[in-house]
């Protein structure tokens, strides 16, 4: 009967970059509705806009900070049913 130590993790950091295992890299399978730098029109005003900026908090509802097209003033937030 053959009887095994119980290996332990191994120290990453004195290991050779080539015998280390490639961790898979996660990508986001969530795909927002909009891509920065869209044009797109708000639908309560009908203005056009450009996308600057994209959020999601905990699965909610997806929120864009949009700056509006040839008007001077600060960026607004927006959710995604307000756009089109």
């Amino acid at each position: 009967m053959t009887i095994h130590t119980p290996v332990s993790h191994a120290n990453r950091t004195a290991l050779p970059r080539a015998l280390l295992g490639r961790r898979p890299i996660r990508k986001s399978e969530y795909q927002f509705a909009f891509e920065m730098g869209e044009l797109v029109t708000l639908l309560c005003t009908g203005e056009q806009a450009v996308i600057v900026a994209r959020l999601q908090m905990l699965d909610c509802i997806d929120e864009y900070v949009i700056e509006l097209v040839e008007v001077d003033c600060d960026p607004l937030r927006v959710l995604d049913f307000q756009i089109a």
